[in-house]
């Protein structure tokens, strides 16, 4: 079984967007991070003092299942306005960041949190160039109605 490019279904979409390459990399930032989190928390779960890591656990969970909704949403192109799509964005940049940051702080000790934290970094990244690049095709399609 091939694996499915998200770019090439964009291609056939009968509404195409003015920033693909935005949503691509924003959806497989969103689906890896989404991975990521839920091979952390279980990794954590697995770890001697387990109850030193509770909220990195937690704040995996909630980014994990932000990001799964955010990944879907992105990925729906024919939508008229940018709503709900920019508070979707913003909210998964936020639990990005935090969760980043939680594991960040359990990096040195386990590697899986190093790892977790990247990926948290990079969909962050993601959201948020996501998020300029929508400002900038909103400005110019304003400019020419």
């Amino acid at each position: 079984m091939a694996i499915v490019s998200v770019s090439a279904l964009l291609d056939t979409h009968p509404h195409p967007s003015s920033h693909p390459a935005d949503i691509v990399r924003c959806s497989e930032a969103c689906f890896a991070c989404l991975a990521a989190c839920h091979a952390c928390a279980d990794a954590c779960l697995s770890e001697p003092k387990v109850e030193r890591l509770t909220d990195c656990i937690r704040l995996n969970l909630d980014c994990a299942d932000v990001c799964a909704a955010t990944g879907a949403v992105v990925l729906r192109i024919g939508r008229a306005g940018p709503q709900p799509l920019q508070a979707q964005l913003a909210a998964c940049a936020q639990a990005c960041r935090t969760c980043a940051e939680e594991c960040r702080r359990h990096a040195a000790m386990h590697a899986h949190c190093r790892i977790c934290a990247e990926a948290c970094e990079a969909c962050y990244r993601a959201c948020e160039e996501m998020m300029v690049s929508m400002r900038h095709a909103g400005e110019s399609e304003s400019s020419t109605h």
